[in-house]
């Protein structure tokens, strides 16, 4: 993959963050995830969009960092209760003037007052006040805050060998544990979030009489919890957030990486006319896209899929990349043209076109072949085109008198200056009234048309529009016959 550099850089290790981590690599936005252990590492995606930087970092370290990296953007998915970490974070970017967003994890509903079952609801600004609540009584209590705050509730003397810690299983977390005097049965290293069964059982089976949790919000299984609490009659502690914060949602936040993830852009045969011979591929591509671009008649044609879409009748190659360049809020596009993509299609003039001028560098480009004139005229009249030398004489000079000449069967695109007459009125001036002619008029539309005679019998035949033709020589008939 080409270096484009971090364009973003995501403060993770919650699971908004991982959430933002795995968009990026699916838009192809180049972001670095900053998070502080390996275990936070460990659940991120393996791609080439995503780099990872593991350990914490002061406000020193994060101005070094963004200096080195110039991110576009800066996204702060970090925990609700990091508020050192978010300070930090909005203080350098505001400095470097880097365009800074906090995710805001949304609430969960939480009960108040009595639970119904002689359970008790206290809410917090502290966990010191928690500690001090606990004093209540001798209860086992079920610590569901993290690591962070352990040391005020292993240091109190009324809680020594009352605390069952849940925790992330990560070494460093264990370590620091231990150290505090949390181990063994009374220590619980598990990636949450939790479903209220699994709560209840652990309630239950450490005997718990106290919950105590912080106001997680809905990724955080704060719910959950509050449920199984109430169905085990154990009293609650709830630790509520610092402060009320300001930010964006996580699908806004995703709404933001797009903007510099590489677009998807789908080059899509119609095939013959009518939209049916679209490919069942290219139709799902179409009912994702946000624009549609091709003549008229070709967004007519596939008006059942694009009703969603922007349309713009563009076909030129540079018009629509001015176009695409000025739509720059499009970040799924398909061109559509007619008949199939690799054969004499306007599909091919569009690729060489961005190869040149480099401008599919921020593209994802996929072709669609759709059924082509050839194929579809040859099913209609049940014979092969293995041997049959195919060419266009669609707005393009086409020596008709040559071709059958030097080939037993020719395939020809008819169009322009070049219809079924003409073809057929230049055939026979020159010798070759007797060639058999099999011709499809306007295929895949209702008013298709087949036509079957011999050159000479067809230069009165008035068939205008879409058309495409077979030539096959005498002997050649005869062999088949």
């Amino acid at each position: 993959m080409k270096d484009r550099g971090n364009k973003i850089i995501l403060f993770g290790g919650t699971s908004e963050g991982r959430e933002l981590a795995e968009y990026g690599a699916a838009v192809q936005a180049p972001v670095l995830v900053s998070v502080v252990s390996g275990y936070g590492e460990m659940l991120l995606p393996e791609t080439p969009w995503v780099t990872v930087r593991r350990g914490p970092l002061d406000q020193a370290e994060m101005k070094q960092l963004f200096m080195k990296e110039q991110p576009e953007l800066v996204l702060d998915a970090t925990h609700p209760y990091a508020q050192q970490v978010t300070a930090s974070l909005s203080q350098v970017c505001e400095c470097l003037k880097i365009p800074y967003k906090r995710v805001v994890r949304s609430s969960a509903g939480a009960m108040s007052g009595s639970g119904g079952t002689g359970q008790t609801v206290y809410y917090t600004e502290h966990a010191e006040e928690a500690v001090s609540i606990l004093k209540q009584d001798d209860r086992p209590v079920f610590l569901t805050t993290g690591s962070k705050e352990l040391q005020v509730f292993s240091s109190a003397g009324h809680l020594q060998g009352r605390i069952y810690a849940r925790v992330l299983p990560d070494s460093k977390v264990l370590e620091a544990c231990q150290a505090m005097g949390v181990c063994g049965s009374h220590l619980i290293a598990m990636q949450g979030p939790f479903s209220q069964e699994l709560n209840e059982a652990m309630l239950r089976q450490i005997g718990a009489g106290w919950l105590v949790t912080k106001e997680s919000g809905v990724r955080g299984g704060f719910a959950e919890k509050l449920e199984a609490a109430k169905a085990c009659g154990v009293s609650v502690i709830v630790i509520g957030r610092p402060s009320a914060e300001q930010g964006i949602s996580l699908q806004e936040a995703k709404e933001e990486m797009a903007r510099f993830g590489r677009r998807q852009l789908h080059l899509i045969g119609l095939g013959m006319g009518g939209g049916r011979q679209l490919t069942l591929e290219a139709v799902d591509a179409l009912k994702q896209c946000d624009a549609v671009l091709g003549a008229s008649r070709m967004l007519k044609d596939s008006s059942s899929w694009i009703q969603n879409a922007v349309q713009a009748a563009v076909y030129q190659p540079e018009q629509i990349l001015e176009w695409l360049k000025e739509h720059r809020e499009i970040r799924n596009a398909a061109v559509i043209y007619s008949g199939d993509t690799g054969f004499y299609s306007g599909c091919q003039t569009l690729l060489q076109t961005l190869q040149k001028c480099q401008r599919g560098a921020d593209w994802n480009i996929t072709v669609y072949p759709g059924i082509s004139s050839v194929s579809g005229l040859c099913a209609r009249l049940g014979i092969s085109w293995e041997q049959m030398y195919l060419a266009s004489g669609h707005g393009r000079e086409c020596d008709v008198e040559q071709l059958i000449e030097e080939h037993e069967q020719v395939f020809l695109l008819l169009g322009g200056e070049l219809g079924l007459k003409e073809l057929c009125i230049r055939l026979t001036k020159a010798g070759y009234g007797q060639v058999q002619v099999m011709a499809g008029i306007r295929m895949g539309y209702p008013d298709e048309q087949l036509i079957q005679d011999e050159a000479c019998r067809l230069t009165d035949t008035d068939a205008p529009g879409l058309a495409a033709a077979i030539l096959i020589k005498k002997s050649r008939m005869g062999d088949r016959a």
